[in-house]
């Protein structure tokens, strides 16, 4: 039930205006992962 709560919660301020900051998570995380894959290439 909690976890049905949280989900919903967080659905609701996805679509609420709360976008962005998914957006902005996910474009870090990308940037994240690129700089991870360039410094094993370098090795």
């Amino acid at each position: 039930m909690n976890m049905m709560n949280h989900s919903d919660v967080w659905m609701s301020g996805w679509s609420g205006g709360g976008m962005w900051i998914g957006t902005t998570i996910g474009i870090v995380v990308v940037v994240l992962l690129v700089v991870l894959i360039i410094k094993l290439s370098r090795r």
